[in-house]
């Protein structure tokens, strides 16, 4: 190859990457005007044209380069057409790949006139350059804002399609093989976490199924069907294996042993509740009977009257507070059996687990139930034991959400939950709340959209899925949808669906 020709071949794969990267972020920031087409095929036929006019401006003579323009789109039509037929799977549309190319055109034409812009106003004023790039960051957030209030509404229209659409995606990823499910969660967070957040993404998922079998009742069947398949999944040797690792034990072998397995008991009880709750047949019951005996058998033995989570630990408020609901659920499934241990617990935390400076349910316990000295309540445990006690005690619970909006809650353009409440942290990072920006937590944010839902607080729920839309951004492919975020923390989208659903 001439070394002309090379050059030019590098060039066109700059230029390539380049306007493709551009059209690629403006199409994301748009979804009003491509009807939130984000698949695939619709990002390979805009990297088609794209090429084929990058190599149509290097290698075609300047003098004849206006005269055959049309000959890349020709080309384009082509491909787009013969793979468009030839192809099952292909989500774009034939007249969006007819079209394709005028967002193209545009976007080049727009860029060539910002740039031209630009020059004059630093040759005309001295802070020309700031004012032409502070218009250019407007802008964005103009088309982010503006694709926030689309999504919305989107969703408030039809809230249905936008919750089953959700489920569907996250059947997709979550109901497969154990290894899959657990190579959903990021391997940077350690075997630990992600055992705990593929059972997380799990049981909020079935919590979820539960709550649209409720609210949609003619999806009950297959919600069933998914419910027993998440049951089996959680029940694997993989999925507990987080579990195993802490205790030394497996926790489904030794039911008949003193150690706590709180965790991956309860979450699992909770499920099958859920599942019977829904309209589920018998097939666990044996299993949901050894497995709230043995919670409450080691809870009423506990000086604490809680768990700890892993061994040589605090006691976490959330994690006890998932047996708790699990006791309580099954009581209302078997007439009240271990109902007294429910409320026992419930009179006990009123009394005694209750953070005096705030007047909210403490995060932390010691192993004998006393509070942590020093020890701040956290906006993602205090939402999620808001979330919980819903399930447990309504009028707790109500004080609890009061309490916690009350320290926690930050209103304005993007709302939330903050993480602390007597503290300015902008930015941080906690395993549990997740990235802290602007002192919001990202996790606490979540959980408090269930609370919020189901004291029907429309106006901070209706904040909490406009910060969620605004961070997680939701792309739709096909007859599924998900925030993108999904894509590095599966487990938020699981919450988020639970917590919305949660009426």
């Amino acid at each position: 190859m001439p070394e002309d020709s090379f050059l030019y071949m590098i060039d066109s794969m700059l230029k390539t990457c380049k306007w493709f990267a551009l059209q690629a972020l403006l199409f994301f920031l748009m979804p009003y005007v491509w009807d939130y087409e984000y698949s695939a095929s619709t990002l390979v036929l805009m990297l088609v044209y794209t090429m084929l006019y990058a190599l149509y401006w290097n290698f075609v003579p300047t003098s004849k380069q206006v005269r055959l323009l049309y000959l890349p789109y020709l080309a384009y039509v082509v491909i787009g057409v013969v793979v468009y037929f030839s192809t099952s799977d292909w989500c774009t549309s034939l007249w969006q790949v007819v079209l394709l190319p005028l967002y193209g055109a545009i976007c080049f034409v727009g860029v060539k006139l910002f740039k031209k812009g630009v020059r004059k106003l630093r040759n005309r004023f001295r802070w020309g350059g700031v004012v032409a790039y502070t218009s250019l960051a407007l802008f964005f957030i103009l088309l982010k804002a503006s694709s926030v209030a689309w999504m919305r509404a989107e969703a408030k229209e039809d809230e249905r399609a936008d919750i089953l659409e959700r489920r569907d995606y996250l059947l997709g990823k979550l109901v497969t093989s154990p290894k899959r499910v657990i190579d959903e969660m990021p391997s940077a967070v350690g075997t630990q976490f992600q055992g705990e957040w593929a059972l997380y993404s799990c049981s909020m998922l079935s919590a979820a199924l539960t709550n649209i079998s409720t609210t949609y009742p003619d999806t009950r069947d297959e919600n069933l069907r998914s419910m027993e398949e998440l049951i089996e999944i959680v029940l694997s040797p993989e999925l507990r294996y987080y579990d195993s690792m802490r205790w030394g034990e497996d926790p489904l072998e030794s039911l008949d042993g003193d150690n706590s397995h709180v965790s991956y008991l309860s979450h699992l009880a909770w499920m099958i509740c859920g599942y019977k709750r829904a309209g589920g047949d018998g097939r666990y019951d044996e299993l949901l009977d050894s497995l709230c005996a043995a919670m409450n058998r080691r809870i009423l033995r506990s000086e604490a009257l809680n768990l700890p989570t892993y061994p040589d630990e605090l006691i976490y408020v959330p994690d006890m507070l998932v047996a708790i609901v699990a006791l309580e659920q099954y009581a209302d499934l078997t007439g009240g059996t271990y109902r007294s241990t429910v409320t026992r617990w419930v009179s006990r935390a009123q009394r005694e687990w209750i953070d005096a400076p705030t007047g909210v349910l403490v995060s932390f316990l010691t192993e004998s139930g006393g509070q942590v000295e020093g020890m701040p309540v956290k906006g993602s445990y205090s939402a999620l034991n808001c979330y919980y006690l819903t399930l447990v005690d309504e009028a707790f619970a109500r004080k609890q959400y009061e309490m916690t909006k009350t320290l926690f809650w930050k209103g304005g353009v993007v709302a939330g939950l903050k993480e602390y409440h007597d503290l300015t942290c902008f930015f941080g990072f906690d395993i549990d709340a997740g990235p802290i920006l602007l002192e919001l937590s990202p996790s606490g944010t979540a959980f408090f959209a269930g609370p919020a839902s189901y004291f029907d607080d429309t106006k901070v729920e209706n904040a909490i899925l406009r910060t969620a839309e605004a961070a997680g951004h939701t792309v739709v492919m096909g007859h599924q949808r998900h925030y993108l975020l999904a894509n590095v923390a599966l487990v938020g989208e699981s919450i988020m669906l639970a917590m919305r659903t949660h009426r």
